[in-house]
């Protein structure tokens, strides 16, 4: 039986213009509270911002993994806190500053609780395009940000940044670790954070073994998720390399509300089974 559903959200959950059917998720959750299971989802993106995109959906077994697995927040109190320390921070900002190899022509992205913040002098439609996944934008100077990060967000001007990725965890030897997020963003963070760091943690917290998880995902930073997870099932949109790891292919893919239809699938069989 299923008691934890983890599934990322841009790509996965989430269609093009980054909405799910709202109707029908609630339903899905009602059904999972029924069976005292939790749905989690698990994205690089800001709590605030996933708060939006889900509204008005409100419910006791949902969960919000949010920068990548720096922060948990369940019933509106966040349970787990994985913000960069200030030296961390301080010796990002000291390589981004001295423009090593890795960090050259890249843009870079603080992300706090409550805002967000980039160098001054962005060009506006850069930072307006940044402006709809990046709460509360604010270009300053970087040196001075004294609130907590739990992300460093980087995009590059040309190349891919996932080409970056290697180069970087080279440079920070596990103090600090960059994730491929997709969509050309590499997210930087703390080096015990990430998505199946996540899971873990939410598996010990409510006792859960790796067989009663489920994990969708699309994406390069998914795989470590889709790995840990007793059921893994890769996006129908995702790449071959993503597609390789996970245990089975959704039938629809992220436009086609794949996640929620294998879901339903899922509980019906459970539901089946309990009944006989």
């Amino acid at each position: 039986m299923i008691k934890l559903v983890v599934t990322d959200m841009n790509g996965t959950l989430l269609n093009a213009a980054q909405q799910v059917d709202h109707t029908r998720l609630a339903r899905l959750l009602q059904r999972l509270a029924q069976q005292q299971a939790y749905f989690a989802v698990c994205s690089g993106n800001q709590y605030r911002h996933l708060r939006e995109v889900l509204a008005p959906l409100t419910a006791d077994n949902l969960i919000y993994v949010a920068e990548n697995g720096a922060s948990i927040y369940w019933q509106d109190q966040q349970i787990f806190d994985g913000a960069l320390t200030q030296q961390q921070l301080a010796d990002f900002l000291a390589a981004y500053q001295a423009q090593v190899p890795a960090l050259q022509h890249a843009y870079v992205i603080l992300t706090g609780n409550e805002r967000s913040y980039t160098n001054q002098g962005v060009a506006p439609d850069l930072l307006a395009q940044a402006s709809k996944f990046y709460a509360n934008l604010q270009p300053t100077d970087l040196t001075q940000v004294t609130e907590p990060i739990k992300k460093i967000s980087l995009a590059y001007h040309g190349g891919v940044a996932a080409e970056h990725v290697t180069a970087l965890n080279d440079y920070f030897a596990g103090k600090l670790v960059a994730h491929d997020s997709g969509y050309g963003v590499i997210d930087v963070v703390r080096g015990d954070v990430s998505k199946a760091a996540a899971v873990a943690f939410l598996q010990q917290r409510w006792q859960i073994a790796s067989a009663e998880v489920a994990a969708f995902g699309d994406g390069a930073n998914d795989i470590e998720m889709l790995q840990v997870a007793g059921q893994s099932y890769a996006m129908q949109n995702a790449p071959d390399f993503v597609k390789a790891v996970a245990q089975q292919v959704t039938e629809l893919d992220a436009e086609h509300a794949g996640v929620l239809a294998t879901l339903e699938q899922l509980l019906a069989v459970s539901k089946k089974s309990q009944e006989q």
